[in-house]
C-alpha cells in the first residue's frame, strides 16, 4: 500500500468516525396513547429531526410503553429516555417557577385574549419567556438534568361529567379530577372536592364513579377516551390550559454537535406547533362527535360561568403570593406582567393561523432561530 493511499484511507476512516460520533439514536417517551393524534405528531417530529439533521438524528417513539406521564421526569433525569413531553404539574416541588408560569394560562380567559386560538398565543408567550427571560426556569430544568426545548398548550379546560350540573349549587360535594394546583383551587372555591389523578387513570376513574367529573381540555375528551364515558360537557369553566414542556436529558443534548442541536430546535418548533394545533383540531372534532353519542355538549350554566370569572379575577392576582409563600419565588408579579404583555404580542401573531405548518414557521422565526447554541443547555 502506498503512503498516499494509506493517508487517504486514514482520512476516510477519521471522517467516518466523526460522522458516527455526531450521530444520535434517541428515544422519546410518549405519555399519550398509541393511536392518539398527539402521538402521530410526535412520530412526524421524529421524521423531521432525521430530515433536518441529514440523517444524523434518529428518534424512536415509545407511546405509553417506556414511561408513563407520572414516571417521565425521573426517567429523563436518569437517562431512561432522551426526550419527552414532561407534565410538570405532577412535580410541583421540582419545577415551582415553571408551574407558576403555567398557572398564568388563566389569563387567556380574559376578554382581550379569549377565543378558540388562545392556546396558540399562550404557547408562544410562555416559550419566549422561558427561553429568553427566565433563568430560574432553566435552573430548575438543569437541576433535573434536563434542557427545555419548548412547549405546547392544550385548549382551555372544561367540565366533562358523568352527572348533570344544572346550576352552581350542583357543584357542592362533587368529586372532580384536578390536573394541577389551579384546578384544585377552583374546585375548592366552588365547593367541590378536588381529586388528584393522572390523566392516564382518569378514564377508569370516571367509568367506576371514583370521580363525577374531570376538569380536562376539549381535546383530551377524544384523546383519552372520555367521550366514551361522560354524558355532559360544560364549556366556560374552569378555564386555563395545561402547558406541556418538551424536555431532553441534558447529557443527551450536550452530546450533540451544534448542527444537530440546531436540527433538534427546528424539529421542536414543529413539534410545539403541531401539538398545539392538533389540540385545537381534536377539540373541534370532539364537539362535532358528541351529539351523535348522546352527549350534552354546550355552555356551562350561567351562574357557573359567572362564578368562574369571579374566581379568575381574584386568582390571577393571588398566584404570585401563593408561590412566594410556598416556594419563596419573589418575581411572580413581574412574571405575570411580562406574560400579559407577551400574550398581547402572540395573540396578534397567531390570530389568523390556519395550520400547524404556519404556526411552526412563526415559532421558528420568533423564538427557536434566536437560541445561542454555544450556551443553551450547558
Amino acid at each position: 500500500m502506498t503512503k498516499t493511499f494509506k493517508a487517504l484511507a486514514a482520512g476516510a476512516s477519521m471522517l467516518a468516525f466523526a460522522g458516527a460520533a455526531n450521530a444520535a439514536d434517541l428515544s422519546f417517551a410518549g405519555g399519550w396513547p398509541p393511536n392518539s393524534a398527539p402521538t402521530a405528531k410526535i412520530e412526524d417530529y421524529a421524521k423531521a429531526a432525521a430530515e433536518y439533521s441529514n440523517g444524523d438524528i434518529s428518534i424512536r417513539v415509545f407511546p405509553l410503553s417506556l414511561l408513563s406521564f407520572s414516571e417521565i421526569n425521573a426517567g429523563l433525569r436518569d437517562g431512561i429516555a432522551d426526550v419527552a413531553g414532561n407534565l410538570l404539574a405532577y412535580f410541583p416541588s421540582e419545577f415551582p417557577t415553571l408551574n407558576m408560569l403555567a398557572e398564568f394560562s388563566e389569563l387567556v380567559e380574559l376578554e382581550e385574549f379569549s377565543g378558540e386560538l388562545s392556546s396558540l398565543a399562550f404557547t408562544g408567550a410562555i416559550m419566549e419567556y422561558v427561553m429568553n427571560d427566565c433563568p430560574a426556569c432553566i435552573d430548575e430544568m438543569s437541576a433535573q438534568n434536563q434542557v427545555y426545548l419548548g412547549a405546547a398548550s392544550t385548549t382551555s379546560y372544561v367540565l366533562q361529567c358523568a352527572v348533570p350540573l344544572t346550576s352552581a349549587a350542583d357543584l357542592q360535594g362533587k368529586r372532580i379530577r384536578a390536573a394541577g394546583a389551579y384546578w384544585a383551587r377552583w374546585a375548592e372555591a366552588v365547593g367541590a372536592t378536588p381529586v388528584s389523578m393522572s390523566i392516564n387513570e382518569t378514564l377508569e376513574g370516571l367509568n367506576q364513579g371514583v370521580v363525577d367529573c374531570t376538569m380536562s381540555n376539549t381535546a383530551d375528551f377524544v384523546n383519552f377516551g372520555f367521550i366514551d364515558v361522560v354524558k355532559y360537557v360544560y364549556v366556560g369553566a374552569p378555564g386555563a390550559q395545561f402547558n406541556v414542556p418538551f424536555t431532553m436529558n441534558k447529557d443527551s443534548w450536550n452530546s450533540l454537535s451544534d448542527a444537530n442541536k440546531s436540527a433538534m430546535l427546528r424539529a421542536h418548533a414543529k413539534l410545539a406547533a403541531d401539538i398545539a394545533w392538533v389540540y385545537v383540531e381534536e377539540g373541534r372534532a370532539g364537539r362535532e362527535r358528541a351529539p351523535d353519542m348522546g352527549i350534552e355538549y354546550g355552555p356551562a350554566p350561567d351562574d357557573i360561568v359567572a362564578l368562574n370569572l369571579e374566581f379568575i379575577a381574584a386568582d390571577k392576582d393571588a398566584i404570585a403570593s401563593i408561590y412566594q409563600e410556598r416556594f419563596g419565588i419573589s418575581k411572580g408579579a413581574e412574571a405575570a406582567e411580562a406574560l400579559t404583555e407577551l400574550l398581547g404580542k402572540w395573540t396578534d401573531l397567531t390570530k389568523d393561523v390556519s395550520s400547524g405548518a404556519e404556526l411552526a414557521q412563526i415559532f421558528k422565526t420568533e423564538i427557536f432561530s434566536k437560541v445561542d447554541l454555544a450556551s443553551y443547555g450547558k
